[in-house]
């Protein structure tokens, strides 16, 4: 509908489904979110927010999601809206210490009820898959409860200490291991390797991240260039991770620092060449799925928007792998490629590479087509 300059539909579409207390999809409200971050409408995304915290499947899931229409709210500038969501988050009994930290921030008065934890159950490995809904439909059970996610988002506000980023991360990584469930993050190895792109670029101004997750690797790298004034956009296209991310990026101080779109990287990445100027990306990573790289990397370049020393990191670029992506980044595009060979995050008997490429704008090959 954004496509067909129809916003005003989609805006009446999604009215009616809040009016009826629905629960959309992720896809629609990934949807809704992109159209509301494209026309830069606060008060939508906030609706959206609210709405998917009012419908969500778990009272885990919608504590983050009303912590998060929160965050979002007192960022906005709409206090009074925030102070109306915290005490909804009372009035349900949702009440975390990351609720407590938002009324400190707002001046909203104390809870009537107990402060606890994020609500979340491990579910059990024949629980892990498929579910079938009231029509008919099956679908996975991770998209509709998060269980993963919360449980991730349990640790961090349960064991990782306000704007101690190393004490978050320690969080997570306990997560995965005490509860033997794999996240997708760019942690131990592929940490490092991170950290040392940091260190060859010399202060880069912006890191552009496309799969933002929960929030690990782009809370990594804004608290190293917090230090110098550099920040990162992070682009999502799952709505809840999104929301679970934010809950980490606040809980480690970094809301000034990162910046979350949501929506498909197809779609967004314009967006990059309207509100940034050219030659601005100075590190961009990619945590998406590896078909979508290729594409989303010629499209970035051909807005020149790839500062002259840039460095495009890719993650999982062999498990489950990048195959164009890596063609055109070793052999034929403007670029030189180093391969790392590690260890998917704790996963100690799979290998997976990161590519880690240099941009040469210079080269004899800068204007040949993919």
């Amino acid at each position: 509908l954004h496509r067909l300059g129809l916003d005003a539909s989609a805006w009446s579409l999604f009215d009616r489904i809040a009016a009826d207390g629905v629960q959309a999809g992720g896809e629609a409200y990934s949807n809704w979110l992109f159209i509301a971050g494209q026309t830069q409408d606060g008060k939508r995304e906030v609706d959206v927010l609210e709405q998917m915290a009012r419908s969500a499947h778990t009272r885990g899931l919608q504590a983050g999601a009303w912590n998060c229409a929160a965050i979002r709210s007192l960022n906005l500038g709409f206090v009074e809206r925030a102070r109306r969501f915290l005490q909804i988050i009372d009035e349900e009994g949702l009440c975390t210490n990351m609720s407590e930290h938002l009324r400190q921030r707002c001046g909203a008065p104390p809870p009537r009820s107990a402060v606890g934890q994020i609500e979340w159950r491990r579910r059990e490995k024949e629980e892990h898959e498929w579910v079938t809904n009231s029509l008919g439909f099956s679908l996975r059970l991770n998209k509709i409860e998060y269980y993963k996610e919360v449980g991730t988002m349990h640790y961090i506000l349960g064991h990782g200490r306000q704007n101690d980023l190393p004490s978050i991360h320690r969080a997570i990584e306990s997560f995965t291991r005490e509860q033997e469930l794999w996240l997708k993050l760019a942690g131990d190895e592929k940490g490092a390797v991170l950290d040392a792109v940091l260190a060859m670029q010399e202060r880069p101004k912006l890191v552009v991240e496309v799969g933002l997750y929960v929030g690990y690797s782009s809370t990594r790298m804004a608290s190293q260039m917090k230090e110098w004034g550099g920040r990162v956009i992070s682009m999502e296209v799952d709505p809840f991770h999104a929301v679970i991310a934010r809950n980490t990026i606040e809980w480690a101080g970094l809301s000034d620092h990162i910046d979350v779109w949501v929506g498909h990287s197809e779609n967004l990445i314009p967006r990059l060449r309207d509100r940034l100027p050219e030659k601005s990306i100075d590190i961009l990573f990619f945590d998406q799925q590896g078909t979508k790289m290729h594409l989303d990397l010629e499209k970035i370049r051909s807005y020149k928007l790839l500062s002259d020393r840039a460095i495009i990191v890719g993650d999982n670029v062999l498990r489950p792998g990048a195959p164009q992506f890596m063609y055109w980044t070793c052999v034929s595009g403007p670029f030189e490629t180093q391969i790392v060979s590690l260890k998917e995050y704790k996963q100690e008997i799979v290998e997976d590479w990161m590519s880690v490429t240099h941009y040469q704008p210079s080269s004899s090959r800068a204007n040949d087509p993919m």
